[in-house]
């Protein structure tokens, strides 16, 4: 499920991105180091490396450090109505296996996916389903299951025979996985520009905003999907003194609680019908 700090990874990473657009490697657009991170800085870090200064104090090779910094904002966090009752496939069933039957005999080529399953429907009401590690454990399973209604079956490390009465379907499944948005919600994301001139701070912070801007419906690794939208930028110079120049981006964030559960595909339906004027009922496998 996406979690706010998967928001805060992406939109530091966006702001790199943003700042290094060739690469850590290659100069910053503001022509010097910066340091990108999620949380709030700490203030003695900051303030060394506003004044080009290492951890220790001493003078830093390459002078000094612009901070960007990916904030949630604290207290900020709303519920969002929406109608939730839509389940999505996030990731479809895939099968490793392919079934073939000739002349009666259950042929198996390939190996199965995690999970994968083959069911037998004997006779129209009858029905084996096994899964294994491997398509010789799978097909060993389904002989085991089968022998003791049909005597005579059998199988090998890629064949199943199943000495039916008149009728053998065989059918695989996988399992995929499925999700379900059980909320939404939006937060505040403030991310600060930190830099030791005001020449600086500007750079960074019109690189970070065009590509927040552009960028403003985002992919959470669950696969859902997260809306930004811009709310306010300001400066704040108070901190001149110290040599620090600040400017906050804010924006709000929509996205969703995402609950994902393993989705099997169906291989065989069980159906009863009850009788209205009484208590008979008949059953049918397919």
């Amino acid at each position: 499920m996406a979690d706010l700090s998967d928001i805060t990874a992406f939109l530091a990473s966006q702001s790199a991105d943003a700042i290094y657009p060739n690469g850590t490697s290659q100069s910053s657009v503001a022509a010097m180091d910066c340091r990108i991170y999620e949380g709030w800085p700490l203030p003695d870090k900051l303030d060394k490396d506003m004044r080009g200064l290492d951890d220790n104090g001493n003078p830093r090779v390459g002078g000094p450090v612009a901070n960007v910094s990916v904030y949630a904002m604290p207290g900020t966090g709303i519920k969002i109505f929406d109608i939730l009752d839509e389940t999505y496939v996030l990731r479809p069933a895939v099968h490793g296996m392919a079934v073939t039957v000739v002349n009666g005999v259950i042929n198996v080529a390939g190996q199965p996916t995690v999970g994968e399953y083959i069911s037998l429907v004997c006779d129209g009401n009858i029905v084996f389903s096994q899964t294994g590690a491997s398509t010789a454990a799978i097909l060993s399973n389904l002989a085991a299951q089968a022998l003791p209604t049909y005597p005579g079956t059998g199988a090998t490390a890629t064949t199943l025979a199943v000495p039916v009465g008149h009728s053998l379907v065989v059918r695989q499944g996988a399992v995929g996985l499925l999700g379900k948005a059980i909320n939404r919600q939006r937060q505040s994301i403030m991310i600060t520009v930190w830099a030791p001139n005001e020449r600086v701070r500007s750079q960074l912070a019109i690189a970070v905003d065009i590509l927040t801007k552009k960028n403003t419906r985002i992919t959470l690794p669950d696969t859902s999907q997260a809306v930004v939208f811009y709310v306010r930028t300001s400066n704040s110079d108070d901190q001149q003194a110290s040599g620090i120049y600040r400017r906050d981006l804010i924006y709000d964030v929509d996205y969703a609680t995402l609950e994902t559960f393993p989705g099997y595909e169906i291989t065989s339906v069980n159906i009863t019908i009850a009788s209205a004027a009484g208590n008979a009922q008949a059953t049918s496998l397919t």
